[in-house]
């Protein structure tokens, strides 16, 4: 077992400390968290923000120590291994802090805080002690293991995806419609057209198809919405908390006469990463294991999106709110604002089993921990028996929030572990 503590690099006595360490994986982990907050990124785009720094720290650092780690270059879709970069002279920790910076430079708006981070790197690699040639070494692998990464992002579709049609919603009785306040157009319609990392295709997913629309008091859709309705009367406030306390809504919009203010909340994928910093905290985890927590859950976080929102575009379900309204009460909304896309399946549910998949698999069945990620939205912290059970909690939420179906909560459930799970088989 290598002490990362100790040393860092293949000739590690050119080395007179190591001012690195697990400490700073969070420390970019959060950083990234709080850059993708300021700028705004709804879920599906937040999804990718996170999971590609994430992989390139795990990738620098697999390079670094091969014993340690599994190599999961050559098994993403699309990635070769990283065999002809070579990490003579560099310093693992110094060289991984950089790539994720370098990597994720590339995909936010706020560059410059990624510029910041860099030059803290230098800076406390210099005033640790750290040999320039050293530094030299580690800024340069960390430049050719971002340059490989880079071209293989660069082909995961995204940039298409950009030019491509807008939703335009067909206003038929059933179908997902803009809805109140924004009404905006239906959010990354062409998500599921973007290259996923280890599911074999966006459609490998079987749900279980929703009943079929029909207004009629004593149908099975009828039903499946009045669920919602009348949960929505009989909200106590154990049921609001959790619904607020997993609203993880990223751009929430407050009406007051002509203005519009905007909150910016964590993406749900962010909110599972800040679970990660805190129980990896908790337990005092190694590196090898923290990276390994953070980039397996990011992974099937974005893959379980990928599929997710390949369902929801595929059946084009309508939202409680709009249905309510037409069909039951005129005057009724939702607990929290309804996200602009349709309904089935649920995303947060998806996203949150597959990370629990991944973390149980990690911390095991019944790990019990607090989350404490919505102190910074005034709301307290929740504990939970395991990490299957915080998932189920995600969505209830959702359906106590006014904003989901039950079926869509439990498909989307179902969704997630059945992602969660071909993640950690593929990663065997």
């Amino acid at each position: 077992m290598v002490v990362l503590g100790m040393y860092g690099c293949k000739n590690s006595s050119v080395i007179q400390s190591n001012p690195f360490g697990v400490a700073n994986l969070h420390q970019l982990n959060r950083r990234l968290l709080e850059i993708a907050m300021e700028d705004g990124y709804p879920p599906p785009i937040a999804s990718r923000v996170y999971v590609y720094p994430h992989i390139a720290y795990f990738v620098t650092i697999q390079k670094f120590y091969p014993d340690n780690l599994p190599s999961i270059a050559g098994k993403l879709n699309g990635l070769t291994p990283l065999d002809s970069i070579k990490t003579d002279g560099a310093h693992a920790e110094l060289t991984a802090n950089l790539a994720f910076c370098k990597i994720a430079k590339k995909l936010i708006f706020s560059e410059h805080y990624m510029d910041e981070m860099i030059q803290h790197f230098l800076t406390v690699a210099k005033e640790g002690g750290l040999n320039v040639s050293v530094i030299g070494a580690s800024e340069k692998c960390s430049d050719e293991i971002a340059h490989h990464l880079i071209s293989w992002i660069s082909k995961d579709k995204y940039v298409e995806t950009r030019t491509m049609d807008r939703w335009t919603s067909t206003k038929k009785r059933g179908e997902w419609v803009e809805t109140p306040p924004d009404y905006a157009a239906g959010l990354e319609p062409h998500w599921a057209e973007l290259r996923p990392l280890l599911i074999d295709s966006a459609s490998i997913f079987k749900s279980t198809p929703p009943p079929s629309y029909d207004p009629g008091k004593n149908s099975e859709f009828f039903k499946m919405v009045n669920a919602v309705y009348l949960q929505s009367k009989d909200l106590n406030d154990h049921k609001k908390e959790i619904a607020m306390f997993w609203d993880d809504n990223p751009n929430t919009s407050e009406y007051h006469g002509h203005l519009v203010a905007i909150t910016h909340k964590i993406a749900p994928p962010g909110h599972w990463l800040n679970i990660i910093n805190q129980i990896s905290t908790k337990e005092n985890s190694d590196l090898f294991k923290t990276t390994k927590s953070y980039t397996y859950s990011a992974i099937a976080m974005y893959d379980a999106i990928i599929s997710c929102w390949y369902e929801k575009y595929k059946t084009n379900l309508v939202r409680p709110i709009t249905y309510i309204q037409e069909n039951i009460d005129i005057n009724w909304k939702p607990l929290i604002q309804t996200p602009p896309f349709p309904e089935y399946t649920s995303g947060h549910s998806a996203i949150s089993a597959a990370a629990a998949t991944i973390l149980t698999s990690i911390y095991g069945d019944n790990y019990a921990f607090t989350d404490s990620t919505e102190i910074l939205f005034e709301q307290p912290v929740r504990s939970f028996p395991s990490f299957q059970e915080a998932a189920w909690e995600v969505s209830l939420s959702r359906f106590y929030a006014g904003i989901h179906y039950m079926n869509g909560v439990q498909e989307g459930n179902r969704q997630g572990i059945f992602i969660g799970q071909i993640i950690l088989e593929k990663l065997r």
